[in-house]
Order: C-alpha cells, then sequence, then structure tokens
C-alpha cells in the first residue's frame, strides 16, 4: 500500500538568515539581500562570519562552501523535527541532495595553487570536496545513513527533483526518513562568468523583477535549505508536528537547446496538470528565473491552469537559488501552510497573462489547503510539486 509522505523538519542557511523565523521575517520586511556580485551579475551570498563554529573548523577546512551549507542545514532541519536519531533505523534512513554546480570555491583555490606552486600545493582534500555528491556523503557519514541516497542535478529544478525523489522512496516503503534539499555555492569567479551572460543587456542589470513586464536580468542566491520526510504514519506515532503533505510530483520535456529554457508553454501545463492530479492550487510559486522570455511561457501556462490562484515569490529578496532554489520554495510553502497567511506577490507590473491571479504587497491571512512550485531546467524540462496542509496528531 502506497505510503503518505510528509514534511515534519525544516533548516535554512541563506544570506542573513540561519532560522525558520528569520526566514518568515524577510518576506515583511522592504529590504531586499540582492546586491552587485560583478558588474553584470547580482544576487546575494553568505557571509561565512555567520556560520561560527557551527561546524569543527579540522571538518570545515576540508570541504566547499556547498557542503558546510548543508550539514548546517540538515542539523537544523532534525532538530526543528525532534528526530531522536539513536530511534532510527539507519537502513531505512536516506539522504536526497540537490545541486547544479558543485565545490567551485574549493576548486578555483586549488587551481590558483597548482598553477602557482605546482602539484604538491593542492589539498588532498580537492578530490572528495569538488563533486556535486559531496554534500550527500558527508550527510550520510555525519548520521550514519545507510538507505537508498541520491544526489541530483537538474539545473535550477535540482532541490525540487531531491525532495520528490525522498518523497517517492518513502511512499513506496524503502525508506522511513529521508533528508532531502539542495546546496549551491554561487560566490566563485566561476560560477558568476558561467552566468553572468543569462538575460539581456536591455534594462537596468540590478533589476531582478520575475514575471513582471520589466524582467531582463537573472540574479543568483546561494545556501543550503534542507527537509525531513517521513512516513505519515512514524510521525504521527511519534507526535510529530507536520508541515505538510508531499501530494504529487511531475515532469515534463519538450526538448530545446541545451542553454535554452522550455519555449513552449504547453510543456509546463502538462507538468502542472500531472501533479495537480485534478486538484486546485489556493498559491503557485513559480520558478521565474527573471528572463523575459522564460517567464512570459510559465506565466501563460500558469494562467491557463491555475486559473485565479495566488501567486508568491518570496525568491526576490535574495535572487534565485538554482540546485537549492525549490527546496527553498518548498520551505516557504510549509511555513504559509502552518501560518495560513500568504506571502506577497511582489510583480509591481505583471505581465498580461497573470493578470486574472490574485496579487498583494502584503502578508495576508488565507485558507491554504494546497501550494503548487514549479522549478525549470535547461533543455526543456519542466518540473511541479504538490503540497498540501498536514495533519498532526491531537
Amino acid at each position: 500500500m502506497k505510503q503518505q509522505a510528509v514534511i515534519t523538519g525544516i533548516g535554512v542557511v541563506l544570506p542573513g538568515v540561519m532560522s525558520l523565523e528569520a526566514l518568515w521575517q524577510t518576506q515583511l520586511q522592504a529590504a531586499t539581500a540582492i546586491r552587485p556580485l560583478s558588474s553584470r551579475l547580482h544576487g546575494s551570498r553568505i557571509d561565512e562570519a555567520d556560520l561560527g563554529e557551527l561546524l569543527p573548523s579540522r571538518l570545515a577546512k576540508k570541504l566547499d562552501a556547498f557542503t558546510r551549507y548543508a550539514l548546517i542545514a540538515s542539523e537544523f532541519a532534525l532538530n526543528d523535527a525532534r528526530v531522536e536519531l539513536d530511534t532510527l533505523d539507519k537502513t531505512r534512513s536516506g539522504v536526497f541532495v540537490g545541486n547544479a554546480f558543485g565545490g567551485w570555491r574549493f576548486t578555483e583555490n586549488e587551481l590558483r595553487h597548482l598553477h602557482n606552486d605546482g602539484p604538491r600545493a593542492v589539498s588532498p582534500f580537492q578530490a572528495t570536496s569538488w563533486f556535486p555528491a559531496a554534500p550527500q556523503g558527508q550527510i550520510t557519514i555525519h548520521y550514519g545513513f545507510k538507505g537508498h541516497s541520491k544526489t541530483l542535478m537538474a539545473d535550477r529544478a535540482s532541490g525540487l527533483h531531491s525532495v520528490a525523489a525522498a518523497a517517492q522512496q518513502i511512499e513506496k516503503g524503502g525508506l522511513d526518513l529521508a533528508i532531502a534539499g539542495g546546496c549551491e555555492s554561487t560566490n566563485t569567479d566561476f560560477v558568476r562568468t558561467a552566468l553572468e551572460n543569462f538575460g539581456s543587456d536591455d534594462g537596468d542589470a540590478a533589476l531582478y523583477a520575475p514575471l513582471s513586464t520589466s524582467a531582463s536580468r537573472f540574479a543568483v542566491s546561494e545556501g543550503a535549505v534542507f527537509l525531513v520526510l517521513e512516513n505519515a504514519t512514524r510521525a504521527q506515532q511519534r507526535g510529530a508536528y507536520v508541515y505538510a503533505n508531499v501530494d504529487g510530483f511531475a515532469i515534463a520535456t519538450k526538448p530545446c537547446a541545451a542553454d535554452r529554457y522550455q519555449h513552449d508553454s504547453a510543456t509546463m501545463m502538462r507538468a502542472m496538470s500531472k501533479a495537480l492530479n485534478g486538484a486546485y492550487p489556493d498559491v503557485v510559486m513559480p520558478d521565474a528565473c527573471g528572463v523575459a522570455d522564460a517567464d512570459a511561457v510559465e506565466a501563460l501556462a500558469i494562467a491557463e491552469i491555475a486559473g485565479r490562484a495566488a501567486i508568491a515569490l518570496p525568491k526576490v529578496k535574495f535572487g534565485h537559488g538554482y540546485g537549492m532554489e525549490g527546496a527553498l520554495d518548498i520551505a516557504y510553502a510549509c511555513l504559509m501552510l502552518q501560518k495560513q497567511q500568504r506571502l506577497p506577490t511582489q510583480i509591481d507590473t505583471p505581465l498580461a497573462s497573470l493578470k486574472t491571479l490574485r496579487h498583494s504587497k502584503t502578508v495576508n491571512a488565507a485558507e491554504l489547503d494546497r501550494i503548487l512550485i514549479n522549478g525549470c531546467a535547461s533543455g526543456g524540462s519542466c518540473s511541479s510539486l504538490l503540497l498540501s496542509k498536514g495533519k498532526t496528531k491531537s
């Protein structure tokens, strides 16, 4: 029999944000964390001093930043879920990580050492720090988890895919508990260079205005967001608070150029419709990269499938989190379902296709049951994940 996967814990490490209360408060304030990262790219980045001594220094120096963020966020998530590790069957506990870039900050330093001082100057930890599966490995080792685990690389949809993969393992009875989410370190010369040409040269390069008529540029964030997913029966038995049920996930693809995003709104509609499976969302959280042609395609799909649902765009405070973004949107969705409050839309001049959807620049009380989250990947892939309000043991 199919099991219900539920979310019982959330952990975040973002620019200036290390708690759920701080995460929610970012949406109540006018300020944004987005700043110039280079002459052609804007976004937000983490001040490593904020991490303090959350990791042992001997371990931290062996790891790239994206793995450090992941270890800290996963610990926060387990604490939030009040998981007692000694009660877990480690063979039925897994780790799922979404990532797009890997550990380029560590690698850039070691390449400079190689160039300037030769091979013997390169850290022996280079081999284990750069690859995208490093966070999965480190989290698994740290907690001794031995169940099915996986790293998923699906561009901007990576975090969404990792949570969906964890939920699917729980649903089919393969796992009792999983840590799932995404992490990204974008504060590197290599990643900045790769992203600088993403978007139009028209307009203000500092303007990140997704789903708006003025959308022209992309802004990038970094950090980690991890969630604890459990079998609903297990969560109920231990009296865990349930933020949300994971009710549906779907992928639809129509191939396009490898460095482009879906240009066919019907493909996004298929993903959204399959994930909803006849349900109706109260809120849609778009991928919303901020590039005009990609946003226009997604806007058409949302208008067709979601009718008069509300749109939430919390990413405008940080920029797009790439491999972690799907997990971050899930975290915000969980808080909206918990608080029964809808986050602001924050679109000054929405695209014409979105005029029928509900917009608000303030946090509003609302009866929220279902939230749909979209993610996109280069090459033409579109993904949607559906959450519903969780039920907690009384």
